[in-house]
């Protein structure tokens, strides 16, 4: 099975794998608006392993992204680096959901990846929490049709929001606290942080699923996903590479 490189440009980080759905080499870079196409190739070039993007191994790359003054610099350097022809997932191309929004073209990139990925994963009615930059969440009913979401404040920009706001207030690092009640101010804030946002996700997810009536599958992704889904009362299962996975299943879909 070929690689392909599959690129999810987020707000604050952009990662770029290299694979396929069966094992992702995933590196990752600080996302900069003001980054040029030739400072891109020259990181592609400096970090990415040339045996896994050389014609016999490389079927070709697909972008999603959500930082549309770097688009275009992301994908003539990824053309560049890897000489094959690059899909950038947007208006015109095929994903296979049906999108039953007010407005399909204000659906981000990477939620149309994710919800993609999600179903592949499910194969039914399908919740994924992705828990970045912003925390979304991306419904898909058993039909394959995306019915809408929802978008709340990511943890960082919480702790961001809240460190810069406040005069005594300091940040802390983003790990589950021992107990609710902290016993000092560093564990209040992260108690507030992570199991004040664990609770959001638990409450947001039972007013979904009552409002659709189903009973489905939930998929938490995201870098910050890791720490916060042992704190969820629902079962969920946790894809560290759905998004990669989502924009390989429109590649082939396109390819």
């Amino acid at each position: 099975m070929k690689n392909i490189v599959a690129i999810d440009v987020g707000n604050s980080e952009t990662t770029v794998g290299v694979g396929n759905n069966l094992s992702w080499r995933s590196y990752r870079y600080t996302t900069r608006k003001t980054i040029t196409s030739d400072e891109l190739f020259m990181m592609f070039k400096t970090t990415i392993d040339p045996e896994s993007i050389n014609d016999e191994n490389l079927d070709g790359s697909i972008i999603c992204s959500v930082v549309p003054q770097i688009t275009e610099s992301v994908v003539e350097a990824t053309e560049r680096f890897t000489s094959k022809k690059v899909y950038t997932v947007g208006p015109g191309i095929k994903t296979g959901l049906k999108v039953n929004i007010d407005n399909p073209k204000e659906l981000g990139p990477d939620r149309i990846a994710n919800s993609v990925g999600g179903f592949k994963m499910a194969q039914k009615s399908v919740i994924i929490v992705d828990l970045g930059t912003a925390t979304t969440f991306d419904v898909v009913n058993d039909k394959k049709e995306y019915l809408g979401g929802s978008i709340a404040p990511g943890i960082k920009i919480s702790l961001e929001a809240l460190t810069t706001k406040t005069s005594s207030l300091k940040s802390v690092e983003i790990l589950s606290p021992k107990s609710v009640i902290g016993k000092n101010t560093y564990e209040a804030i992260q108690s507030g942080l992570i199991l004040g946002h664990a609770s959001m996700i638990d409450s947001m997810l039972e007013k979904i699923i009552l409002e659709t009536g189903t009973n489905p599958k939930i998929v938490i992704t995201g870098g910050l996903g890791e720490v916060i889904q042992p704190q969820l009362n629902v079962e969920t299962e946790y894809s560290k590479d759905l998004t990669l996975n989502g924009l390989e299943e429109i590649y082939f879909l396109n390819n």
